[in-house]
């Protein structure tokens, strides 16, 4: 397989290793998005907290028949009476702090939809690395073979078989394959600090662009994940994942939410009792008697039902977003296993076939040019369809890992579907051509 190994970077000896499960770990732990929602979680239980607040008993004093005229002035005549009274609210309390804490359980489904973003992203940002290394590896491939096919003309254009033109044109090979490596040494520090971002932050830049610098990724583009999934029970298992994912339990959950604001409309039009109890003193005999009394609200009992009207939509409209939700991730998965599919095939055809076969015409083309039957033009072009053809493998490799990153962050299975060091050889033959 001509594909140059990323376990060649092992070689060396960096302050650290991240592989893909370490580095979807520090973002989870360490990611701000994700910080927040624990400051979210402490609102709504303030919410609940304070839902849990009953109604104050009130404490009244009043002084009847005083300060009048005739026999009711001054104080002579007068009665007072102390009272305590209180609202019959447990219920509605009870109803509200359910409610409340039905808003609160909505932050841990939102955190794990955020967290499966964030690793989905890190694993993207992981392959990029791996996809950004295996293409300079390739452009040094290249390069190495632009300098040996310049000293091959070199030698050809001292004894007299190639004219100077093809010299020319294979200096200028090697300067065009100077900058490719140059362009993609740039183009890994820069996936690399993309990655190291997800979890350095912003505070931390300076030690950032050091420490991606040097540390170590390390994980096997030619490793592809498992496609067992794509077919059968197994695929029927992946849809009914989708049922269950953080996404569609988050409609769930918004619904009791809306089945909660409805016990609680109807319990708010219920009369709530107030009672009241105490002591009356009568001035001019120096007696006492007790007074009770209760409060009871009359009137029209549907003050809420516009509201629940309301919120029986609410609740139709979130089964009807939560249907159509699965229907869009049934038919994403399935496009999904279906480019899958085609990166396997696209594999299999460029290894198998595609590249043997450029092989065997880069070497007869070689042949040919040593024998003055074929031109350095059409030489360099096979040799050109052949390091083509590898960054197409390389492409392909690329997509099917992408594709099964996005189909776990759909299902919300586990995303470390790639080996953290996986040797796999070097086609020699096509490494000495």
């Amino acid at each position: 397989m001509s594909l140059v190994p990323t376990a060649i970077f092992a070689q060396q000896s960096p302050l650290q290793t991240i592989d893909l499960e370490s580095a979807i770990s520090r973002t989870i732990s360490m990611h701000p998005e994700l910080k927040s929602f624990a400051l979210k979680a402490e609102v709504y239980s303030g919410y609940a907290q304070q839902a849990g607040v009953q109604s104050r008993p009130q404490i009244g004093f009043t002084i009847e028949d005083a300060l009048g005229t005739g026999e009711h002035s001054g104080f002579k005549n007068a009665q007072s009476t102390l009272s305590i009274s209180w609202l019959l609210d447990g219920e509605l309390v009870k109803r509200k702090m359910a409610t409340a804490k039905q808003y609160g359980s909505t932050v841990a489904l939102e955190r794990e939809v955020k967290a499966l973003d964030l690793a989905a992203q890190t694993a993207r940002y992981f392959i990029q690395v791996l996809v950004d290394k295996e293409r300079l590896m390739l452009a040094k491939f290249s390069l190495k073979q632009a300098n040996n096919s310049l000293k091959s003309i070199e030698q050809r254009v001292k004894v007299g078989k190639s004219s100077r033109i093809d010299k020319l044109k294979a200096q200028a090979e090697v300067a065009k394959r100077e900058l490719d490596v140059e362009d993609l040494t740039h183009e890994v520090d820069a996936s690399k600090y993309q990655l190291f971002a997800q979890w350095g932050g912003q505070v931390q830049t300076v030690n950032l662009s050091e420490q991606h610098k040097k540390s170590k990724v390390i994980g096997s583009l030619l490793s592809l994940p498992n496609l067992s999934l794509a077919t059968g029970s197994d695929f029927n298992s992946l849809v009914n994942k989708l049922k269950q994912t953080p996404s569609v339990s988050l409609f769930a959950t918004k619904k009791r939410i809306a089945q909660s604001e409805i016990e609680l409309s109807r319990i708010e039009t219920k009369p709530l009792w107030q009672f009241s109890t105490g002591l009356r003193r009568y001035q001019t005999t120096d007696d006492f008697g007790l007074v009770a009394g209760v409060s009871i609200p009359f009137g029209d009992t549907n003050q809420n039902e516009g509201k629940i009207r309301a919120l029986h939509a609410t609740q139709n409209e979130l089964e009807a977003e939560s249907l159509a939700l699965v229907h869009k991730l049934n038919t994403q998965l399935y496009v999904l296993i279906e480019q899958m599919k085609h990166s396997q095939h696209v594999i299999h055809a460029v290894t198998e076939k595609v590249i043997p076969l450029l092989e065997q015409a880069f070497n007869e083309a070689e042949q040919a040019y040593n024998a003055g039957m074929y031109s350095y033009t059409e030489w360099m072009n096979t040799q050109q369809a052949l390091i083509n053809a590898q960054a197409d493998l390389i492409g392909a490799y690329q997509n099917a890992h992408l594709n099964n990153i996005e189909i776990e962050r759909l299902t919300g299975t586990s995303l470390v579907a790639i080996n953290k060091a996986s040797n796999a050889p070097f086609n020699k033959t096509s490494n000495e051509k």
